[in-house]
C-alpha cells in the first residue's frame, strides 16, 4: 500500500482522537506521531495539532480540514454514511462537527486548564453544561445527531464525551443526560470506526 503521509497528533485531545481509527477504517496508510516530533516542530511553525503532511509535501492543519481530506480518500466501495443523504443533512453534519470542535471543546478547556477566578470557573462550567444540554435536546428528538442514521457528526461528537469522561464528567454527571448516555453507548460499542478503540469505554468514576 502506498504511504500516504504522516499525521501529528495531540492526544487525548478530542480534536485528534478520531483520526487514527478513521484512517484505519478507510484503509489509509498514514503514520501517526505525536506533536513533539522534531520534524513536525520544524515543518509546522504554528504547532497546530492535528497536522498532516503527505509524502509529496502537501500540508494541512486544522481538525475539520483533515477529517474532510481523509474521508475524501475513502475507497469507492465505502458504505459509511458520513454526510447524510441530502445537502441539508450534510450542512447539519458540519454544524455539529463545528459546534463540537469550537464551543464544546473550548468550554471544557477553559474550565480545566485556564487560570480563572471562581466566578470564571463557574461561568466555564455553565457554558459546558449548556453545550451538553444542546446534545441532549437533539438526541431526545432523533436517535443520532442528524436524523435516524449515524454520521460524521456522531463519531466526531462522541470524542468530546470520551475526553470529558476522563477528566471531569463522571457517572453522576452522565445520569443527568439519559439521551446522551444511550447515544454514547450505541456509538462507542457498535460503530465500526469508534468501537475499534473505545468499545466498553465509559466514565472512570
Amino acid at each position: 500500500m502506498t504511504d500516504q503521509g504522516t499525521c501529528y497528533l495531540l492526544l487525548p485531545s478530542p480534536r485528534n482522537s478520531l483520526l487514527p481509527d478513521l484512517a484505519h477504517y478507510l484503509g489509509l496508510n498514514i503514520t501517526f506521531k505525536d506533536n513533539k516530533d522534531p520534524h513536525y516542530l520544524e515543518t509546522f511553525p504554528l504547532h497546530r495539532a492535528p497536522s498532516f503532511e503527505s509524502k509529496d509535501g502537501f500540508k494541512l492543519h486544522e481538525a475539520m480540514t483533515i477529517l474532510k481530506y481523509f474521508i475524501s480518500l475513502r475507497p469507492v466501495d465505502c458504505k459509511y454514511n458520513f454526510f447524510g443523504h441530502s445537502k441539508r443533512e450534510e450542512a447539519q453534519v458540519w454544524q455539529w462537527v463545528s459546534f463540537t470542535n469550537s464551543d464544546c471543546i473550548v468550554a471544557l478547556v477553559d474550565y480545566l486548564d485556564k487560570p480563572m477566578t471562581p466566578e470564571g470557573k463557574k461561568a466555564a462550567w455553565k457554558w459546558s453544561e449548556q453545550n451538553a444540554q444542546e446534545f441532549e435536546r437533539q438526541l431526545e428528538r432523533t436517535p443520532y445527531l442528524v436524523g435516524s442514521e449515524k454520521t460524521l457528526a456522531d463519531i466526531y461528537g462522541v470524542q468530546l464525551f470520551i475526553w470529558g469522561f476522563q477528566v471531569c464528567w463522571y457517572k453522576d454527571w452522565l445520569a443527568k443526560y439519559p439521551a446522551i448516555e444511550k447515544w454514547f453507548r450505541k456509538i462507542v460499542d457498535n460503530d465500526e470506526i469508534v468501537s475499534r478503540t473505545y468499545k466498553g469505554f465509559g466514565p472512570e468514576k
